[in-house]
């Protein structure tokens, strides 16, 4: 499998139900490919590139399933940090997927001072910075 698919919702919400983590959406989603070889900094610029508005990509999250006794599984959620996350999240969709998409949740903003005004002072900005590519 060179490429797999990936179901963004973005500027969702991720909420617990009785299968574990749930995303939901009510802007829409994106259906992107990948390659199982990407890098975060990648697949976070290939996001960015097809949702349309969107500046700064703060969090991004994968719902992975979660064997939790025999027969039975939830689903939870994993933050996307860096290349070893990627290669984590690769492993788990390799071993457990059954012909299922990768599912993420991207939380953007436009700007840094109108959706985090803590973050308006140049050090702050500058650690925001480091954590959201194309920023």
């Amino acid at each position: 499998m060179k490429s797999v698919f990936v179901v963004v919702y973005y500027n969702g919400d991720m909420i617990s139900s009785s299968e574990g983590i749930m995303f939901e959406c009510p802007s829409g989603i994106k259906v992107i490919t990948i390659g199982k070889d990407m890098s975060l900094d990648a697949l976070r610029k290939t996001i960015i590139g097809v949702i349309r508005g969107c500046r700064i990509l703060l969090y991004l999250f994968y719902r992975q399933l979660v064997y939790i006794g025999d027969y039975c599984a939830k689903y939870g959620c994993m933050e996307l940090k860096n290349d070893d996350d990627m290669r984590k999240m690769f492993f788990i969709f390799l071993k457990f997927s059954s012909n299922c998409p990768i599912e993420l949740n991207a939380t953007f903003c436009r700007s840094l001072e109108k959706s985090l005004p803590c973050c308006t002072n140049q050090g702050n900005q500058n650690l925001l910075m480091r954590h959201c590519s194309d920023a």
